[in-house]
């Protein structure tokens, strides 16, 4: 089955790796954003099956701090790319019922083994 993936990241040419790479996985990009507003109004707008989120991104908030709003209202499956391996960055993204953590880059590979084990 055909995942609807949005994307929240601030870095042009990640996006668009991730986006062909997703696409590679036989599935479809419905957004790209660079801000956490733009990833709540993309979730209400499309209601995702994934996110592929960023940490650290454009606009007053963080890629966490954008999750936390959308669980006010979604319980949409997130993944977290992250430059940033810093423990506590981790668990403040645990506590938003993540699915997946990497360190970029990220490899096809991992985006598959992930969207392959998200059931819908």
């Amino acid at each position: 089955m055909v995942k609807k993936v949005l994307i929240v990241e601030d870095d042009m040419i990640l996006s668009m790796v991730n986006k062909k790479y997703v696409e590679l996985l036989g599935h479809k990009v419905i957004q790209s954003v660079r801000t956490g507003q733009g990833a709540i109004d993309a979730v209400k707008k499309y209601n995702p099956d994934l996110i592929l989120m960023d940490i650290r991104i454009e606009g007053d908030m963080d890629g966490i701090d954008a999750m936390e709003k959308i669980r006010t209202f979604s319980d949409v499956p997130v993944v977290y790319l992250t430059g940033n391996s810093e423990p506590s960055s981790k668990n403040r993204a645990e506590a938003t019922g993540m699915i997946g953590f990497f360190i970029k880059p990220v490899s096809l590979d991992d985006l598959k083994s992930v969207l392959v084990d998200l059931k819908h």
